[in-house]
């Protein structure tokens, strides 16, 4: 579906769901929306006063604020214009009640926000003390108990059943199964102390036996430091237990022996952080990698191991040191002081990617934040460079092979171009809304690292260009290929991208333009459906006059494309080398139905019309005749079913424009004799004739607007914008633009105007058909005359000559009297038709001038002075304001 009439689509069924039935129409909404779209662009305005006025407003602020907070740790995009939105429907009462008005159950925030968000402080309702529980009872509250404390395991489950969704619907699902780990491993069975993290064991206790606190205080510090350096791993201490809070993401409860010294007790708390902190890494490292997260969050973790790994080593340096000449606390902090910032720093990150449960490009997306917002910050923007390193070589990878070889290898989700296999070049032929080149490949938003995003559109089309190649079975050599590596600062992949841009784009031009003579099948195009060589189509008509008179039923295809052959044969159009893709069809609907059948596309109407029974139009051969032409990939992607179809609608019209204007002329001729020795003094048929000459320069003259004003023009400036083109993009742009300003200033878009026109054109078809038969009649009333003339047997005599001479006078008197009569019974015909067609003229000529008036088309101004070169029609319009009421 093209952008006008999807956007059309969508306005209409907007203001269906807000049941909007006055003001302005949805063509005049489409229209202005058109006129004031500006391209997709990430900036995003300062709301935060926007969302304090809303969560003031709310009627849930605790709530909303929660979600406020999760949306924005899921990096979403365009959060703020949401929360600009909503800030304006407070402060708009009108427009907060029209929404109100309209709005059912499934729109009601207040119905929405429980099953989104877990109520605070909601868990595990305890029976009350000193009752009694079954057997069956105490089961289920154990196994509450259970769910409240161990982890959940629901987020692995939830990618697990996501990827395999996904691979469902692009049929991969055999071919790339996910692996899994076994449940010892990882899931409810896992084995609770195969763990770098500590066993959260409830029922631990502090040693029983003599108390810390009642030895010296320089043996509690070694008790206490020996201890603390087996937190710092991950072991439980002697005397410092360890209990998992409420929300697994948070800081750990440390419990320490409460007769420890005071002071040593608040050094030892001082420490105790390092220790929480390196319990949610280790937690998201065994969390993350599972093969459920992808490639990306695998090299996050891998990063973090190394970063774990070197603190782990500077403990056991640390023990060593306290087992061979005693550590105290101070000097244990003084040591410990740069690991507490790095680690709390990994500790905020896997936070917030567990979260926001991030993959992919959101998780780069977050580690490069986290870069811009560490300047100042020596050690930390330090560590979050590394991190980003090492967390984009698999991302930087899935990109170097799209847009080096247009090939995706992303096997969970990652990357940010996702292909859809269910949109195939096959299709492009045989399916009007076929979308393959806009839906084959297609952008991810939320999969697109902020440092991307100002190229993600020339990373798409880098590759869609490399595809097309590809699957044209030419070999891909870039001599631009090199790895992709991530650098902040100097930013050296844009101009990798930007290069690989150039050359595939080039690449695919070539293809298209070179080998595949792209330009030259527009060409053969144009000859055919625009009718630019003309003379295949006067052969055709002459040659298929009666097939066009019969039903749509009754016509042998094979018989009209023999014709069609022949016509091609024998005219200026045998020197096309592409002449054989031309075919001729015969569709079940007229020209207005196939608009209305486009404009039905992804509508509630579509159904309908298209369950309509094609018998009950009664189409002739005339109106359902139409040109088709077969192209192959890859010029399929520029030439698709849905150009074709834009084409078809062309030639039809100035196919039957044609046949009227033929049927005018034979009109003309077949009066040209007669008038001369019957019929010019009589004012019937001057009246008829008068009229016969307007309906001719209406036909011919709306013809020269079409082919000479429109498809002309157009079709040069198309040709020069293809010279010019950049990329394959820019062609379909173009072409595209050609055909839809063709059809607007053809009025083929607009139903109301293009049944006004056929209803000239059966007008004219009409008269023609009237003044034949009448012709006829003239013509067979004085056959019978002549034919007695010749008849007479023997030659004939003095006295004969005068008897006959006498008779052809008086028989002559009769003929006339009779034909006279004849005329007068039909002048009314005559000026019903006249009547008919001023009130149809004056009526297309009012739509015609307010539509260029209002929409600013200019082209339709040479169209009124084609039509209307005096103004004799638009003052009668002045006059008679009845005229234009249909």
């Amino acid at each position: 579906m093209s952008k006008e009439f999807y956007a059309h689509h969508c306005v209409n069924q907007l203001m269906n769901l807000l049941k909007v039935q006055n003001g302005a129409d949805a063509a005049e909404h489409t229209e202005y929306l058109l006129k004031n779209r500006t391209p997709f662009v990430t900036t995003q305005v300062n709301t935060h006063e926007a969302s304090v006025h809303v969560t003031e407003k709310a009627s849930k602020p605790e709530e909303f604020k929660q979600k406020l907070e999760f949306l924005k740790l899921r990096n979403v995009r365009n959060l703020d214009s949401i929360i600009y939105f909503l800030s304006q429907t407070v402060d708009k009462p009108h427009l907060k009640q029209a929404l109100v008005q309209c709005a059912d159950d499934h729109g009601r925030a207040d119905k929405m926000i429980p099953r989104l968000l877990r109520v605070p402080g909601a868990g595990v309702s305890l029976p009350p003390s000193g009752s009694e529980l079954s057997t069956q009872e105490l089961q289920e509250l154990r196994n509450n108990l259970e769910k409240a404390t161990v982890k959940p395991h629901s987020n692995a489950h939830a990618f697990r059943k996501k990827l395999e969704d996904r691979q469902q619907q692009q049929g991969r699902g055999l071919s790339f199964p996910i692996p899994s780990h076994p449940q010892w491993f990882a899931g409810p069975k896992k084995k609770p102390f195969l763990t770098n993290d500590f066993p959260f064991d409830p029922t631990s206790k502090i040693k029983t036996g003599t108390p810390i606190g009642n030895l010296p205080p320089s043996l509690q510090e070694a008790e206490i430091v020996k201890d603390l350096l087996f937190v710092l791993i991950g072991v439980e201490g002697n005397h410092i237990l360890v209990r998992r809070a409420e929300d697994a993401r948070k800081a750990r409860i440390f419990v320490v022996d409460s007769s420890l010294d005071i002071s040593l007790a608040e050094m030892t708390k001082m420490i105790l952080p390092i220790a929480s902190s390196y319990s949610i890494v280790v937690n998201f490292i065994e969390e993350r990698s599972l093969f459920e997260y992808g490639y990306v969050n695998h090299a996050l973790c891998s990063a973090m191991k190394k970063i774990i790994q070197n603190y782990r080593i500077m403990v056991a340096q640390l023990d060593d040191e306290h087992r061979k000449c005693g550590l105290s606390l101070q000097r244990l902090l003084l040591l410990l002081r740069p690991a507490i910032q790095q680690l709390n720093q990994l500790a905020v990150l896997s936070t917030t990617v567990e979260r926001a449960n991030c993959v992919g490009g959101a998780v780069l997306s977050l580690i490069h934040n986290g870069i811009a917002a560490s300047v100042g910050d020596e050690s930390r923007e330090k560590l979050y460079k590394y991190l980003a390193q090492v967390a984009n070589v698999p991302y930087l990878e899935m990109l170097g092979k799209w847009i080096y070889k247009g090939e995706i290898s992303d096997c969970y989700g990652e990357f940010l171009v996702e292909e859809n296999s269910n949109f195939s070049k096959d299709l492009l032929q045989d399916e009007y809304n076929d979308q393959y080149w806009e839906s084959r490949y297609t952008l991810c938003r939320d999969r697109i690292p902020n440092y991307l995003e100002q190229v993600a559109d020339r990373v798409l089309s880098t590759g869609k260009y490399l595809n097309v190649v590809h699957e044209c079975g030419k070999t891909i050599k870039s001599l631009h290929a090199r790895e992709i590596r991530y650098d902040p600062i100097n930013k050296d992949f844009i101009h990798q991208i930007d290069e690989a841009h150039s050359y595939a784009s080039q690449l695919l031009l070539d293809l298209l333009l070179q080998e595949h003579d792209l330009w030259a099948r527009l060409r053969s195009l144009k000859t055919y459906f625009l009718l630019n060589d003309g003379d295949f189509l006067l052969t055709f008509m002459d040659l298929t006059e009666t097939e066009m008179r019969m039903d749509v039923r009754d016509i042998p295809p094979n018989r009209l494309e023999a014709l069609l052959e022949l016509s091609l044969r024998t005219s200026m159009s045998d020197h096309d080398p592409y002449k054989d893709d031309l075919k001729i069809v015969l569709l079940q609907y007229d020209l207005i139905t196939q608009l209305v059948r486009i404009l039905s596309i992804d509508t509630v109407d579509e159904k309908v019309i298209k369950e309509l029974d094609p018998n009950e139009l009664n189409l002739t051969g005339l109106e359902s005749v139409a040109l088709d032409y077969e192209v192959k990939w890859p010029l399929s992607l520029v030439i698709s079913r849905k150009t074709l179809t834009k084409y078809q609608m062309i030639f039809r019209h100035l196919h039957y424009c044609k046949h009227v204007e033929r049927y005018l002329s034979k009109v003309w001729l077949s009066f040209k004799h007669t008038k001369k020795s019957f019929l010019n003094s009589r004012p019937w048929s001057r009246k008829a004739m008068s009229l016969l000459q307007r309906l001719f320069y209406f036909v011919r003259n709306y013809q020269d607007y079409m082919i000479n004003e429109v498809l002309e023009p157009n079709w040069l400036q198309l040709e020069n914008n293809v010279k010019a083109a950049r990329n394959i993009d820019e062609i379909l742009d173009f072409h595209t633009d050609f055909l839809r300003q063709s059809l607007q200033d053809c009025l083929l878009t607009n139903r109301e105007l293009l049944n006004r026109q056929n209803k000239l054109l059966i007008l004219c078809v009409a008269f023609s058909n009237f003044m034949l038969d009448l012709y006829r009649q003239i013509e067979g009333t004085r056959g019978k005359e002549e034919l007695e003339h010749n008849t007479l047997s023997g030659p004939p005599t003095s006295k004969d000559r005068k008897k006959e001479t006498s008779r052809l006078a008086t028989k002559e008197k009769h003929t006339d009297f009779d034909l006279d009569d004849m005329a007068n019974q039909a002048i009314d015909r005559v000026k019903k038709i006249e009547r008919d067609f001023n009130k149809l003229f004056v009526g297309l000529l009012h739509d015609v001038e307010r539509l260029s008036r209002e929409q600013g088309q200019h082209c339709l101004v040479n169209m009124l002075d084609k039509l209307d070169y005096n103004g004799y029609y638009r003052s009668m319009m002045k006059e008679d304001e009845e005229l234009i009421q249909m």
